[in-house]
């Protein structure tokens, strides 16, 4: 993530309802509002060298600093994934490739910043500040085989961003037969200082991961955690455990209706992450999506405070 220089403007000038909104280069967008406490919230978007505009993540300014990501925390955050990544193959006699989020293998064909509010478009000015209630990032992309540079699926990603929350409402039409493998619709990475304990559903069994610094992922041993039906989770960590996280996705063939064995769980990823997945199918048996499938999947990411 791109450090910016500090932003001229303070606390005064914030409000929990709306954000600030710079870009500060051509690859990155942050958006400025305060919680209730006085801390800061930045919640930031970036653009990928294949052209598209990725979560990024939040991160946090205490009160009494100077707002910028100089001066911030990492809440959630860092070069992993929020959103979708396939693991997929063109036949079985062949390897699994990752599409998606971080990994590539997906071209930008349009994007637009749009204010919700007034259904206009937000210009890309680098260095400009506007204020803003709710942003709409429309994007059209294509899911490609790289060995071939062929496509298999296109995409529509409608992300809604507010103040504490984004919503990401996802379209796949496929266009061509694949072999799909163990695949993430939704995910979340967090700081274990803030995402230590996590609650999978509506019941109320927690998970306890270990502390920050420490880690039961080595070698050849993936810690997870959980591996249940559940559609949501709440996270929180040792470090102000009023602030929670809120991860749901609405549609639970999405994650073909739990049958695959990890289902949702929580990975003690390594000494400073914990990660959240949704998962769909097992690599073990090759599940073939035809062309002409069609998907849609709404995630959705909200701190609590």
């Amino acid at each position: 993530m791109n450090k910016s220089r500090q932003n001229k403007f303070n606390r005064s000038e914030l409000k929990t309802d709306e954000f600030i909104l710079i870009f500060p280069n051509e690859n990155q967008l942050e958006m400025y509002s305060i919680l209730k406490d006085g801390n800061v919230l930045i919640t930031v978007f970036l653009k990928k060298a294949w052209g598209t505009w990725n979560i990024g993540g939040w991160l946090l300014v205490e009160e009494g600093k100077d707002i910028s990501l100089e001066n911030s925390t990492r809440l959630a955050a860092g070069s992993t994934d929020w959103e979708y990544v396939f693991r997929v193959k063109r036949d079985t006699d062949t390897d699994y490739i990752f599409s998606g989020g971080n990994h590539g293998n997906e071209v930008l064909k349009s994007i637009q910043f749009i204010d919700a509010d007034s259904d206009s478009e937000v210009k890309i000015e680098v260095g400009h500040m506007t204020k803003i209630k709710k942003l709409n990032i429309v994007e059209y992309t294509s899911l490609l085989i790289p060995q071939e540079g062929s496509v298999y699926a296109k995409v529509k990603r409608n992300y809604v961003i507010e103040p504490s929350k984004i919503s990401l409402d996802t379209g796949f039409e496929f266009t061509s037969d694949i072999f799909m493998g163990t695949s993430y619709v939704c995910m979340f990475p967090v700081s274990k200082e803030y995402g230590r304990y996590i609650n999978l559903g509506d019941n109320n069994e927690h998970y306890e991961t270990p502390k920050y610094g420490e880690t039961l992922t080595k070698e050849d041993f993936e810690n997870f955690y959980g591996m249940k039906k559940a559609l949501s989770a709440t996270i929180w960590g040792g470090i102000n455990p009023n602030y929670k996280f809120k991860v749901s996705i609405k549609n639970p063939e999405m994650v073909d209706n739990f049958q695959n064995k990890l289902k949702t769980f929580y990975w003690d990823l390594n000494e400073s992450t914990n990660k959240l997945y949704f998962s769909k199918y097992d690599s073990e048996d090759d599940k073939k999506i035809d062309a002409g499938t069609i998907w849609h999947n709404s995630a959705e990411w909200e701190f609590e405070f």
